[in-house]
């Protein structure tokens, strides 16, 4: 019996189809992640403005830029945020992401991010002061441009950034989950692969 022949546009269509429930899907996912990140940047702001003379991060300062790892929540944010791009800028940062190398952020163009309003959670919070544990005992870290005319960092200052991870965790965990059955990812994706992810489609 001849094989039965497959019509080209249907199996487009078909793919087609199956592409778009699937960003539906991932959208639909994203909605929590991105309200985490508007609480994370009314926390940022509010330090700002009572620090503002003190605080010298700002859009087009790249001195901590680099090809990071990511959650695949964070990841699929960024995926989202380059497809909406034009198709012209989309391809710039796709053809850099192919060769990036870790100090080489394929998202900077002109020392800016192209996605700044979507980067992601560790790219946002870069230069201000962060309070970390390790093996029970805290440490603050920050960008020594910042706060240079203060003998400390004052504790209102201060971002507990393992309890703003805690979240993202929860909620890369859930999406995780929620998308097991259309798309899967690792544990951790770089910036470039997350821009690359259309290869999963």
């Amino acid at each position: 019996m001849p094989a039965k022949k497959t019509n080209p546009i249907k199996s487009e269509f078909q793919k087609f189809c199956i592409r778009f429930l699937k960003i539906i899907h991932i959208n639909k996912c994203l909605m929590n992640y991105r309200s985490l990140l508007t609480r994370v940047d009314r926390l940022l702001e509010s330090i700002r403005r009572r620090y503002s003379g003190q605080i010298v991060c700002h859009r087009g300062c790249d001195c901590g830029c680099r090809n990071l790892s990511v959650f695949p929540i964070e990841a699929l944010s960024v995926f989202k945020a380059v497809q909406d791009l034009s198709e012209k800028a989309g391809a710039k940062i796709r053809q850099r992401a192919a060769s990036a190398s870790f100090w080489d952020c394929p998202l900077l163009e002109d020392r800016a991010c192209c996605i700044y309003a979507f980067r992601p959670v560790i790219c946002r919070t870069h230069g201000f002061p962060l309070r970390t544990y390790y093996k029970g005992r805290p440490s603050i870290g920050y960008c020594r441009k910042n706060f240079k005319d203060m003998p400390s960092i004052p504790n209102d200052a201060v971002i507990d950034l393992d309890f703003i991870n805690r979240t993202l965790r929860t909620l890369n965990e859930s999406t995780v989950g929620e998308l097991a059955h259309v798309l899967q990812l690792p544990g951790r994706l770089s910036i470039a692969e997350a821009i690359l992810i259309e290869a999963n489609f």
